[in-house]
Formats: structure tokens, sequence, C-alpha cells
């Protein structure tokens, strides 16, 4: 029986390539069409990425190819039943695989037979491989049908994507609106806290808003119309409130005994002007008659000099008829409630600094969003390079706001911070005073010799401390020095810092905001 399942096993091995070659054709077959039919698919209802749907494709078409040989394994008596019949065994196989443990005479002699034919057998009758022509053909053109239809743009998965950029810029930009809400959200002394809830409402609804938005454009016109929303809640008369308290504090610098409080008032320094004219309606008692007499006609002239703000205006003068009139305690009450006005005037300056960086803020974000919309990749390019001249002349960035004289250079942004600094610098020092005017800087400086850049190896020295005159502007070191002079490195942050919170908080528009940022960034480079 050897020869006889010698060649019944070289039969079954053909017949598993036949099988084999046969559900390979169905397996790609049926992978080329599921991914022809996912393909399609996705032009109507988009998936990204598209890999998984077509690795499914090809696991099902794996699936068919491997299950399909399986169960086409043939046992040996199929294979017996086939020899025969393309061999021309007459059933010597077959019948041999039948009595293959019959004994007696006959069953041997057939088994003889049998072997004898297996020995004999010549494979070749089996006939040549038959492949699978129109299922091979069908695999290939749905597989090349899919693979154009891969290959060609799908507008649905690009609209998908696109959909899935604008969805991440408006999380972000909503987090983003909704991080300067907390950031804001604690009031301050002396404002109106119906004023900070509006604020922090219109800026929660501004962030929602962002959310629920259908599309990056709406969400932009969305951030817009807080924007305008924000902007109504700033009080148009602030300016006049400011420069009245200025004036009043003009007047009563002159008089000794309200002097710091006129210093502090005259300075913009709101809250100081408070605290020191409550001090000055407690030490009224302490004073003599004739200092009574004298502080009341000041106080008259700081009532003239406060007309934009009626409620100062009303208070100093009543202070000042309750002082003529020798009523102390009237004239207490009428002081404390003009540093009360005062408060609440320097709450709102600080309240209005707080929407300008808010509306700031909001318009920072409506940049990625806007990007988005635009099929951009995200990337901000920069605005344009500061001009910097290396004939000692420095661009300098003022701080403060439009309220607030002098504050900026008492923060050092008035100091002659442009010697020896941007693309070049003659050698000598400059020496720059700075006014915190309306947010703008005016700054100068002269070179002794012929400009040139400066090396990272030169010392370039800046006044190390800023002294405030108490009349909006600063008055730095004398140049040359050297004990009162720093790298200027060594405050550059801190300038950086303090110029960039102040433009921030300033109602300025945002290409002015990054010439100030661009500025600072060639200083540091």
């Amino acid at each position: 029986m050897k020869p006889v399942r010698d060649l019944l096993a070289r039969v079954r091995g053909r017949l598993l390539r036949d099988h084999a070659l046969t559900w390979a054709a169905n397996g790609a077959a049926a992978a080329a069409v599921l991914a022809l039919a996912v393909e399609v698919v996705y032009r109507r209802w988009p998936l990204d990425p598209g890999w998984p749907g077509l690795a499914a494709a090809g696991a099902v078409g794996l699936a068919v190819a491997c299950a399909g040989w399986a169960l086409a394994w043939p046992s040996w008596t199929e294979v017996a039943r086939i020899a025969d019949a393309r061999l021309g065994g007459r059933e010597r196989l077959t019948t041999a695989l039948q009595f293959a443990t019959e004994g007696g005479w006959l069953y041997t002699r057939q088994r003889e037979d049998a072997a004898a034919f297996a020995r004999g057998a010549d494979l070749d009758a089996l006939g040549p491989v038959s492949p699978p022509v129109k299922v091979l053909a069908v695999a290939a053109g749905a597989g090349l049908v899919a693979l154009a239809l891969a290959l060609l743009p799908n507008p649905a998965v690009q609209q998908l994507r696109q959909h899935r950029i604008e969805a991440a810029a408006q999380a972000q930009a909503a987090d983003q609106v909704q991080q300067i809400a907390q950031k804001l959200g604690q009031g301050q002394p002396g404002e109106d806290p119906a004023q900070r809830q509006a604020l922090t409402q219109q800026l929660q609804k501004a962030a929602a808003g962002v959310r629920q938005a259908p599309d990056a454009q709406s969400a932009v016109a969305s951030l817009s119309q807080a924007q305008n929303s924000l902007r109504q809640l700033q009080d148009p008369t602030l300016g006049q409130k400011q420069d009245a308290a200025a004036g009043a504090g003009a007047q009563l610098a002159q008089n000794a005994a309200a002097a710091k409080a006129g210093q502090a008032l005259a300075s913009q320094d709101l809250q100081g002007g408070a605290t020191q004219l409550n001090q000055l309606a407690q030490n009224l008692p302490n004073l003599s008659a004739q200092q009574q007499q004298q502080l009341a006609q000041s106080l008259a002239q700081a009532a003239n000099a406060a007309s934009g703000d009626q409620k100062l205006q009303t208070a100093l003068s009543q202070a000042s008829q309750a002082l003529q009139q020798g009523n102390v305690q009237g004239a207490q009450q009428a002081l404390q409630a003009a540093a009360q006005e005062t408060q609440s005037v320097a709450a709102q300056d600080q309240f209005q600094g707080d929407v300008n960086q808010a509306v700031n803020g909001l318009q920072q974000a409506k940049q990625p969003l806007e990007n988005a919309a635009s099929g951009e990749s995200g990337q901000q390019g920069q605005a344009g390079q500061a001009g910097q001249q290396g004939q000692g002349q420095g661009q300098q960035a003022g701080q403060g706001q439009s309220n607030q004289q002098g504050q900026a250079g008492g923060q050092g942004q008035g100091q002659g911070l442009q010697a020896g600094q941007g693309a070049g610098q003659g050698q000598g020092q400059g020496q720059g005073q700075g006014q915190g005017q309306g947010g703008n800087a005016n700054g100068g400086g002269s070179g002794g010799g012929q400009a040139r850049p400066a090396a990272s190896t030169d010392k370039i020295y800046v006044p190390s401390q800023a002294q405030d005159t108490g009349n909006g502007q600063n008055e730095g070191n004398q140049p040359g020095v050297q004990n009162d002079l720093v790298p200027y490195q060594q405050v550059l942050a801190d300038y950086r810092a303090s110029a960039l919170n102040q433009v921030d908080r300033a109602d300025i528009p945002e290409q002015e905001q990054q010439l100030v940022q661009q500025y600072f960034s060639g200083l540091g480079s």
C-alpha cells in the first residue's frame, strides 16, 4: 500500500495547490470589491483616517481565502476517486484504499495491482493548473477602481478634516476665553459689582457661543459681538473724571496740609489719593484755624478744577464751605465722600483696563479661528520686523494707559533703555525720559561716535532703578556712573513683562501690540 499512499499524497498536494490558488483569487476578489465599496461609501459618509475600513476589507478577503481553502481540504477517499478518474485507474486506488485492512488472497491481489498502477502513474495526466481567470479579472478591476478612488481627492474627507480643525480651534478659543473670565472674575474695592458680574457673564457667554457655533466663521462672529458688548461696559466719562482728579490734585498740592493728597491725585495715583484724602479728613481737627481757612481756599480751587467729575466737585465744594463755616465734622464727611468718589474712579479705571484686556484676549482667540476658517495651517506670520536705527535713537515702548501718566516711567520704561540696543549704537551712552501719557513714549539717545552693531561681548548698561519725580516723568541715574548701572540683560525681562502687561490692558490695535512684542524680541536676540 505504500506506493498507493505515496501517489495519493502527491495527488492531494496538487489538489491543495489548485484549491489554494482558487480561494486566494476568491479572497482577493472579495477584498477588492469590499475596498471599492468602502471607497464609495467614504464619498458619502467619510471616515478619517480611512485605513481601518480598507484593512477590514483586506481582513475579510484573507478570511474568505483561508476559510474556503480549509473547507475545500479533500479527504483521502475523495483524492483516490479523483486520481482514478484523471489517471485512468479504473477504481483501483479507491478499491485498494477501501479494502486496505482486509485479508485474503483476492484482496491482496487487488492491492498489488493498485500498487503496480501507482508506481507507473504519471501526474501530468492530472492536467495543467487552471487559474480562475474571471475571478482574478474581477479582483484586478475592482482593486484598480478602488485604488483610483483612494488616490483621487475626497471632498467629503476634506470637509471632515476641515470640520475637525475648526472644532479643535473652537475648543481652544473657548478654553482661552474661559480662562480670561476666570482671571478677571475677581472685583476690586470700590467698583460696581454689577459691572464685574456683567463682564464675567459676557465672557462666559462668549465661550459658550464659540463652543456651540456651527463653524469657525460663526465663532469669530460670536467673539466680535462679545467684543462690542464688552466695550459698552466701559464708562465714556472716565477720562474726564481722571482729568478732573488730576486738576483738583494740582490745586491741592499747593497747600501744605493737602500736599500728599494733591500730589497723588495729580500723578493719577487715584487709590493713593483716596487714602490721602481720608487721612486729610482725619487730620482736620489738628489744623489751626488759619490752616483750615487756607485749606478751604485750596479746596474751593480744587472744586473749580474738578468740573469733569460732578460728585468730586460737589464733595470738594462742600468740604470748602464747611471749613469756611468752621464745621470740621461736615468737612470731614465731605472729604470722605471725595475719597470715596476718587476710589470709585480708580476702581473704574482698573475695570476699564480689565475690559481692554478681555477685548484683546478675545482678539487673540479669534486668530486661530480665522486661520481654521480659511484653511490655513494655523501658524501666524510675523507682522514685520521693527525697524531699529544705529544712530543712537531707540524705539521706546511706552507703558501706561491713557489715564496713567508717569507710571510707565516709574516701572523703568521711561529710562534710557535704548542706549546701545537695537541694530546699532554709537559709542557713548544715551539718556532718555519717558512719559506714559496715552500709552505713548518718547525716547532719545545720542552716541558720541560712529554707530556700529553691538557685539555680544560689549557691556551695555542701563539705570538699575527708576526714581519717580511725581510729575509723570522718571529720571534715571546720571550716565557714566558705573555703580548705578547694570547690564541691560539683567532687567530686560522685567522691562518686557511690564510693557507687555500694560499693552495688554490698553485699548490699542493688535498690530501695534505686535510691534511692541517684536521690539522686545529684537532686544533679547
